[in-house]
């Protein structure tokens, strides 16, 4: 429980933007009420997708419109569980994976965030006449989100951030509904009108660096090329370009190895790692195999999976699409799938796969171009 706690106060310390600290979107009321943690399973990811969220939409809102108000954002895991069996207005977390729960990706891979704001200016706005959809079309004119969804109280409303925009806006509060979404006639263009007398948009600055800790330290800027952090003690793990969906070119012209061999590379002295990503879970970890030979060839191992033929798993997690495998200590690890009946190899650093696990995964698009 004290490790928790520490953990948790360095984790509320890091600085996301220049107005908000992760702090600012930890507070549960479910967590609080019921006594649970509500701490990230993998932070750097969370970080790096909070980021994204405050610099990218939660600033500029701030400083067109004045202070916002969080009401809802980040939920572990558990906690996001726990409200949803309770009927404590959270969706499942199937559903919540890059949404409030920011340190998982979505069911297409994607990493994103969602916090529930309220904006005092809306409420005195609506009072005065106005409406949720002018701010609804000021964001969609303004703002690089990827949903919104409106609700009755407060005119609050849940804004998300993802890597990949789908650019809808729905709405529980009247009138109910999808105000637009992409291939709508009304969702192109300019909506000036439909938001008269709002103030001018106050565009965002320069990104403000982020503040670390020992233990807990925030990724580096989306604009900027970040080196992979070797592990060690009370070091901190930026999310790299390959989290963010980037493998780099010279990674990429060495990492093709078709011929299934274990080479002198791969091995190292440590634990087995064996990662699956399947159809109904995006990182399925298993840390029960006893070499490399056995991760690969055995049983149990990645060409049963990939062939169909291991079960429960095929048939409880779903079609094996990709299989990661690596010895602790190594240098290089292996990508493993199946294409036209052949299996197919790649090597990756395993400096690259560490960060993968941290970081709660990769996505199919991004271990694609390993094969492409």
């Amino acid at each position: 429980m004290q490790q928790d706690y520490k953990s948790l106060e360095e984790l509320s310390r890091v600085r996301l933007s220049k107005s908000f600290f992760m702090r600012d979107f930890l507070y549960s009321e479910i967590a609080a009420s019921y006594m649970l943690v509500n701490m990230p399973e993998f932070p750097d990811l969370a970080i790096h997708a909070g980021r994204r969220l405050c610099e990218e939409l939660l600033e500029p809102l701030q400083d067109t419109f004045g202070r916002i108000h969080i009401r809802s954002a980040y939920r572990s895991p558990e906690v996001n569980d726990f409200g949803n069996r309770n009927k404590l207005n959270c969706a499942s977390n199937a559903a919540n994976y890059g949404h409030h729960i920011w340190d998982y990706r979505d069911k297409n891979g994607h990493i994103g965030a969602t916090a529930c704001i309220v904006v005092p200016w809306l409420v005195d706005q609506i009072e005065r006449g106005g409406s949720w959809q002018e701010m609804a079309w000021w964001i969609h004119d303004h703002l690089p989100y990827s949903s919104l969804y409106f609700f009755s109280r407060l005119a609050a409303f849940n804004i998300r951030w993802c890597e990949s925009p789908e650019r809808w806006i729905k709405s529980y509060a009247e009138p109910k509904g999808t105000l637009t979404a992409p291939g709508m006639s009304n969702h192109a263009g300019s909506h000036t009108a439909l938001y008269p007398g709002f103030p001018r948009f106050v565009k965002p600055g320069h990104a403000v660096q982020t503040l670390g800790s020992p233990n807990v330290q925030a990724s580096p800027a989306p604009n900027t090329q970040p080196k992979v952090a070797k592990q060690g003690k009370n070091q901190g793990h930026p999310v790299t370009a390959a989290v963010a969906s980037v493998i780099a070119p010279s990674v990429l012209q060495k990492a093709r190895n078709d011929n299934l061999h274990i080479t002198a590379a791969m091995r190292g002295s440590g634990k087995i790692k064996y990662r699956a990503i399947q159809a109904n879970h995006l990182w399925r970890k298993v840390n029960t195999h006893h070499s490399l030979e056995n991760a690969i060839d055995g049983p149990k191992g990645a060409k049963a999976l990939l062939s169909g033929k291991l079960e429960p798993q095929c048939s409880q997690y779903g079609e094996a699409r990709f299989v990661l495998v690596w010895q602790e200590g190594a240098s290089e690890g292996c990508v493993l799938t199946r294409r036209n009946g052949a299996f197919r190899l790649a090597t990756l650093p395993v400096d690259e796969l560490e960060v993968f696990d941290r970081t709660g995964g990769a996505s199919e698009q991004v271990l694609g171009k390993l094969f492409a």
